[in-house]
Order: C-alpha cells, then sequence, then structure tokens
C-alpha cells in the first residue's frame, strides 16, 4: 500500500495558505516520493468545516504545473454541481498537457447549500450523480458518444483532446447507519459495478471499512465482476504527534480538528471517533490495518493550516510512516 496526501485547500482568509506555501507543500510531497496529491471540494462552507475548498480541477492544473510527475486527483468532486461534458473535457485536458494519469474521485455531496447555490434541486442529486456518471466515462473512453438521459442529451460528440489512457474513476461512497445496522446504499454498489475503476473509501476505521467492503465485494461477485478489479483509495485526516502517549497525543489533535472543524465538540468527537487518532505507534498500527484490508493507497489529509505546521506534517508522515 502507497501513501497519498491531501492538499491543504482551504479558501477562507482565516484558513488559506498563501499560493507560494501551497506551492511548496505540493513539490515537497513530490520531493518526499508520496503516492499523490489529492483535492476535495466544497463550494461553501460545510457543516463540518470551518472554510470551504478551492476549486479542484484549478487547482490541480495549478499543482501539475508546479511538480515534475507527482499524480494529482480529486477525492471527491461533487459531481451533480457540474455539467458531465465539460468535467470530461478538463480533465481530459488536465492529464493530455501534464503527462500523467488522473485519478477522477466523484462524490454525490451532502450539504444542500451547495445544490441551492448552483441551482441544481437537491432532491435530483443521487440520479444526477448516476447519470452523469456513465457519461464522464463514456465521454472519456470513447471516440464518439451519443447519449440520451433523463438530464443529459449529447449526439455523436466527440471529446478532445483524447487520451488513450483514460482517467481512472474513483466512486466515493460508503456504508450508513440505520437502526443501530450499517449497510452500504444500493446506489453506491451499482455506480461501482457499472461505472468505476476504483472505490474511494469515505474518512472512517479500518473496521468499519471492512464491513463496507465485505458488502460491496460481495454483491460485485453475485454481479459478476470480480471485486479485485477495482482500485482501493482511502481517504482519512491525520495530525501526528511524535514523543508522546497517546492521551497527550489525542488531546493536542482535538484542539486541531476543532480549529478545522470550528468551535462545535459534537462534530470535533465525531472527526476524533473516524479519524487517525493517537500515538505515532497507534497511528501505525492503523495504517497497517488499512495494508492488511488491501488498499492500493491511504490518502492522508492536512487537519492545520498553519503553512509551516503542514510542512512538518508532511517530514513526520514521511519519516514516521512510510
Amino acid at each position: 500500500m502507497q501513501l497519498g496526501v491531501g492538499l491543504p485547500s482551504f479558501a477562507s482568509e482565516t484558513h488559506a495558505l498563501p499560493p507560494h506555501r501551497f506551492e511548496e507543500y505540493a513539490r515537497t510531497a513530490e520531493a518526499f516520493g508520496f503516492a499523490g496529491t489529492w483535492l476535495i471540494e466544497h463550494l461553501v462552507d460545510p457543516p463540518t468545516y470551518a472554510s470551504s475548498l478551492l476549486d479542484p480541477l484549478s487547482t490541480l492544473s495549478y499543482v501539475a504545473g508546479a511538480t515534475d510527475a507527482i499524480p494529482v486527483g480529486t477525492s471527491v468532486m461533487l459531481l451533480p454541481l457540474r455539467n458531465p461534458v465539460m468535467v470530461a473535457k478538463r480533465a481530459a485536458t488536465i492529464q493530455h498537457l501534464a503527462g500523467r494519469r488522473l485519478p477522477l474521485g466523484l462524490g454525490t455531496g451532502y450539504v444542500e447549500a451547495e445544490f441551492d447555490a448552483v441551482g441544481v434541486p437537491w432532491g435530483e442529486r443521487g440520479r444526477r450523480f448516476s447519470e452523469a456518471l456513465a457519461l464522464v466515462r463514456r465521454l472519456l473512453a470513447e471516440r464518439e458518444v451519443t447519449f440520451d438521459g433523463e438530464f443529459y442529451e449529447v449526439e455523436a460528440l466527440r471529446l478532445e483532446p483524447h487520451v488513450s489512457r483514460p482517467p481512472r474513476i474513483l466512486v466515493g461512497g460508503g456504508g450508513v447507519e440505520r437502526g443501530g445496522e450499517r449497510s452500504v446504499p444500493r446506489a453506491v454498489k451499482e455506480r461501482l459495478l457499472h461505472h468505476a475503476d476504483g472505490w474511494l473509501a469515505p474518512p472512517r476505521p479500518p473496521s468499519v471499512l471492512e464491513t463496507d467492503w465485505r458488502e460491496i465485494a460481495g454483491y460485485l461477485e453475485r454481479e459478476g465482476r470480480d471485486p479485485s478489479t477495482l482500485d482501493r483509495v482511502a481517504l482519512n485526516w491525520l495530525h501526528l504527534v511524535p514523543g508522546v502517549d497517546g492521551d497527550l497525543s489525542r488531546e493536542k489533535q482535538r484542539r486541531v480538528f476543532t480549529d478545522r472543524r470550528g468551535a462545535d465538540a459534537e462534530r470535533t468527537a465525531g472527526a476524533m471517533a473516524n479519524q487517525l487518532t493517537g500515538s505515532v505507534e497507534e497511528v501505525r498500527e492503523l495504517v497497517g490495518e488499512y495494508r492488511r484490508l488491501g488498499f492500493d493507497e491511504l490518502v492522508l489529509g492536512p487537519t492545520t493550516h498553519d503553512p509551516d505546521e503542514a510542512e512538518r506534517q508532511l517530514e513526520r508522515w514521511d519519516d514516521l510512516l512510510r
């Protein structure tokens, strides 16, 4: 299993890194040999963050120009907010100009205000995502596409530039809790079956993702697809605190998570439950669990918006975890 890094793409005045420090972060990640640089997306301040985030494809273009070869990808980009033809066009353009394959992680979204901002009905988001996903995949893989859907329609469209190896499409999503039981929605499993090259797992403990993957793999096998054909990438957040025990590490991590998510005790508690916390030894054990479960890459997202501390975290991840 490889380690990738999330980019500190906070957009608000209170959390945004200066552009030159953002570039330094990406170049440092490449110099250390991390497997990729990834961007998540939020158009507006979501309930679980203290800042909105930079536009992913625009930012990846910048990162690709500032680095030499490290892969750039989305983890995830909110597909229902966008026209899928333009998503495919921009993804193919980035891959063509960067000369490196683009992992395109796509998700549905969970913040209603983001859909209101672009005029997309909240109740349509699931159907829009499934249809746009199918269209993006075809546009990137085929030379000419005719598509007649509920929301999108194209006729004999040739998307250019045509890339001989299309971007890898990763579908985000995992299980949900209902009535004390956890299950993966059928829509997520169908998207993985028909339209995905890989699964982008949400930031949850390995034990939870093991349950999700067992259900996904069983469904794929019943439908005639070998689960091993899917890439598996896990996303999580980490603020590594060396030289102290687990309790003190968690106290320091709690303060950083609170700053990132706003002064809300419930949100911080949720972050602590799902994200990588504890001493270096405890974090190493968790990373080992992702490896044991067969993930191809674990993406470590930064929780600090201090430029110096963000780069120190990269050094610690490289020195203590890789």
